[in-house]
């Protein structure tokens, strides 16, 4: 009775109150949105760190290859002078020998 004597209405209060409630949902929701930004920025972030690292693993490949591609060349080219020299050495040999024989004789 004091209150109605003092035109405390109380349906205002309740308005108020859910205003209030509704002001505190949406400032929390605030926060959570520009909680999740951040995180979305962090991963952006990581998403262009790991790029980079795949890219520079990409060239590292592609260089690896081509020297392997010329330790190939240079070990093919190898055996062939291998094979050459071998082939000289077996003449001489032979020469040698023959030489030999008919220095005996």
């Amino acid at each position: 009775m004091a209150l109605a004597r003092e035109d405390i209405n109380f349906e205002n209060i309740k308005r108020d109150a859910k205003i209030e409630a509704v002001l505190n949902c949406v400032i929390n929701q605030d926060i959570e949105i520009a909680h999740l930004k951040d995180e979305q920025f962090e991963m952006r972030n990581e998403i262009k760190r790991r790029d980079e690292t795949i890219s520079k693993l990409e060239d590292d490949i592609r260089l690896l290859k081509k020297e392997k591609r010329w330790n190939m060349l240079w070990r093919n080219s190898l055996e062939e002078d291998i094979a050459k020299t071998q082939v000289f050495l077996a003449i001489v040999f032979l020469i040698n020998i023959q030489f030999t024989f008919f220095m005996s004789r």
